[in-house]
């Protein structure tokens, strides 16, 4: 069922019982708070049910109490809701009133919502004594108490009249339907007022209708079959008798001959039901949809051979038959919607429909034109407006989506800062030291282009535990030591480290051409660098990975007993994304850092494809594998053994990747790195 529809529960309940009253509810009901009552989401039928039978449970009433307090409710909280006017519109009485139900609930889920929703379907006869016999079908048996309470509300706040409702029969059939077999109640409700003056016939819609006989207007079929071009005439086996002109220029002349059965050229989609004349009956006040079958094998190799005959004058005519073909061919799933209508005689049903289009590419689709419309035809005017505005209810739902993305935004946001505070404690640059020495002020600098590194131990959660303490601080001080040989060797700037964290920056403070070029080359010697530390559970070489991405940065000084130079910005967020989702032992770029290394350097990027990072999305990323300007040997500044190392290193580089098979056992993301 259609969220609303929890929502009004809830406003229920608390407004009748309190907010502790609801909590109960959720807890057994098992619902999560918050989670219930999602307007634009679609619960399925078992949770609604779950949701009643909970409130019963507490309140020790049946189910049937419950619904039809909500069906009471249900008006009331409608109406306040803003469908005020338009329910007072529908009809100046109560008969009317139901008659057009079913036109209603069509319009709120298709047109309002654009939902497929089984709504019930509602049809009534007058009784010489007044009264209103009410039959009520629903695909949901057990929800007819929901009417009671509705009619009983409605009658009362739109037509100031007092009801009384009672059931004179109740049953269920089994309904075999395209997509499978189901249970369809049909429920017969008497309806009365307590007091039956003038007043309340007319309100309740029984009054007698006077005809004239003094005027005779006769209609000749033509002009009949074009004021109503999409019409069709049924008889009791659903037979065609007539139908409109426009028909011809969608269905083929055969198939709308006369006796012709109804089900052989349209299915029914919307109500759900058997497409027969009994049927038909019973849900005679519902808005029909039917949808033109697939063309029979032989029209469709008529229309070929019709499109293909001018084959002599291909040159200039085969243009004009791959457009007769297309059009014959979207023409057979043409959809019609309108109205079925009983006529006098009993035993025809008038269908008189529109095509079901709402904007100018579904007109085109179907290779139709405004002017196949009858200008008396509202279709036309509300193909042209939503042509020119944005459904208001749209607006709304997408609001509440944005607004729930927001709140979780700004949750995540609030871990991310606290997080990322953590995270940023290092000594300052040189330059920013010496002015404040100086006792000049340090103003915050924003950098167009900065290139961000975030490296770590992945399987140093793993290490710690299993190590005393001092073997930790051992094994970071000898890692971070070489880290911190290298930057002093590429030019870069070293951030913080926090646990097995290294944070280091290109074009930062003294801003560089070859910024990300320089963080690429670090990049490189501290894979190989690493891997001459010990991993001191397996006695084999320690492998981190890294993370790099390119953009703009703020930095600056922040504190003033502790200063500490930060930087900040979706930069150093991304890299750090870079970084939590790369394999053990490999160099994660994004492609903005890819750009920008090879705008000044020579590199070799494998590219990794689309990946899904977490707050991102998917980015296009890649892994750095070697640089062609320098070797190893020259980025980590060491002597190569010219008896067992490569000329270039980067084949002992390749060598030390861990298995593919291996990664996935053993990736895990390490907590005092991710700012995530």
């Amino acid at each position: 069922m259609f969220g609303f529809i929890h929502e009004s529960i809830r406003q229920l309940m608390i407004r009748t019982y309190g907010e502790a009253f609801w909590a109960k509810v959720l807890e057994r009901s098992g619902f999560e708070a918050g989670k219930e009552n999602i307007i634009n989401h679609y619960y399925s039928d078992q949770d609604t049910y779950t949701l009643v039978d909970a409130v019963s449970v507490i309140l020790k009433v049946t189910r049937e109490q419950v619904w039809e307090m909500y069906g009471c409710f249900l008006i009331q909280y409608t109406m306040e809701t803003g469908w005020d006017d338009l329910i007072r519109s529908m009809s100046p009485n109560l008969k009317g009133f139901l008659d057009n139900l079913d036109s209603l609930h069509y319009f709120i889920d298709h047109v309002v919502y654009k939902a497929n929703l089984r709504g019930p379907s509602f049809r009534c006869e007058d009784n010489p004594d007044g009264t209103i016999t009410l039959h009520y079908y629903t695909g949901r048996p057990g929800l007819y108490p929901i009417v009671k309470g509705v009619l009983r509300e409605a009658a009362k706040r739109v037509f100031k009249l007092d009801v009384s409702m009672s059931i004179t029969g109740r049953t269920q059939r089994s309904v075999q339907m395209a997509t499978g077999e189901r249970i369809e109640e049909h429920v017969i409700f008497l309806i009365k007022t307590q007091n039956t003056d003038q007043s309340n016939e007319d309100a309740l819609g029984t009054a007698v209708v006077q005809h004239s006989n003094n005027y005779k207007i006769r209609l000749t079929h033509m002009d009949f079959v074009s004021t109503f071009p999409y019409h069709m005439v049924v008889d009791q086996d659903c037979k065609i008798v007539q139908v409109g002109k426009e028909l011809y220029n969608h269905i083929p002349k055969d198939l709308l001959a006369v006796g012709t059965p109804l089900m052989r050229i349209f299915e029914v989609t919307r109500p759900q039901i058997p497409l027969d004349f009994d049927s038909i009956c019973n849900f005679i006040n519902a808005v029909f949809v039917l949808q033109v079958k697939t063309t029979p094998m032989e029209f469709q190799k008529n229309a070929t051979k019709r499109a293909g005959q001018a084959s002599d004058n291909y040159d200039n005519n085969v243009d004009d038959n791959n457009q007769t073909v297309a059009t014959l061919t979207q023409s057979q799933h043409l959809k019609l919607k309108g109205q079925m209508m009983l006529m006098t005689s009993g035993g025809h049903i008038m269908y008189l429909c529109s095509p079901y289009v709402t904007s100018i590419p579904e007109l085109l689709q179907y290779g139709l034109r405004l002017t196949a419309m009858p200008l008396h035809d509202a279709t036309r005017d509300l193909i042209l407006l939503n042509q020119q505005r944005l459904s208001d209810v749209e607006m709304n739902l997408q609001l509440e989506a944005n607004n729930e993305q927001l709140e979780n935004m700004a949750k995540d946001l609030e871990i991310e800062k606290g997080k990322t505070d953590a995270l940023l404690k290092e000594m300052l640059p040189p330059s920013v030291a010496q002015q404040l020495k100086q006792g000049l002020s340090v103003d915050a600098r924003e950098y167009e282009e900065a290139t961000v590194m975030f490296t770590d131990v992945p399987t140093f959660q793993q290490i710690v535990p299993l190590c005393q303490p001092k073997d930790i601080v051992h094994l970071l001080n000898e890692l971070f030591t070489k880290f911190d040989r290298l930057i002093g060797i590429q030019r870069a700037y070293k951030v913080e480290t926090v646990g097995d964290s290294y944070m280091s920056v290109g074009g930062i403070p003294d801003n560089t051409e070859d910024h990300c070029e320089v963080i690429c080359h670090l990049a490189l010697g501290m894979v190989m660098e690493a891997r001459t530390v010990c991993d001191p559970i397996t006695n084999t070489p320690l492998h981190i990975r890294a993370g790099i991405h390119s953009g703009p940065v703020v930095a600056g000084v922040v504190g003033a007993k502790m200063p500490r130079y930060c930087l900040f910005g979706d930069t150093v967020n991304t890299a750090s994304r870079m970084e939590s989702h790369s394999p053990i032992g490999r160099i994660h770029c994004s492609e903005n850092a890819k750009k920008c290394a090879e705008s000044t350097g020579r590199f070799e990027f494998e590219p990794r494809g689309k990946v899904q990072i977490k707050g991102k999305g998917e980015m296009n990323t890649y892994f750095l594998l070697r640089s062609f300007k320098r070797s190893i040997w020259e980025i980590i500044d060491r002597r190569r053994d010219e008896n067992c190392n490569s000329i270039d290193g980067y084949n002992e580089l390749r060598d030390g990747y861990v298995d593919d098979v291996i990664n996935k056992i053993t990736q895990k993301n390490s907590k005092t790195c991710s700012i995530s």
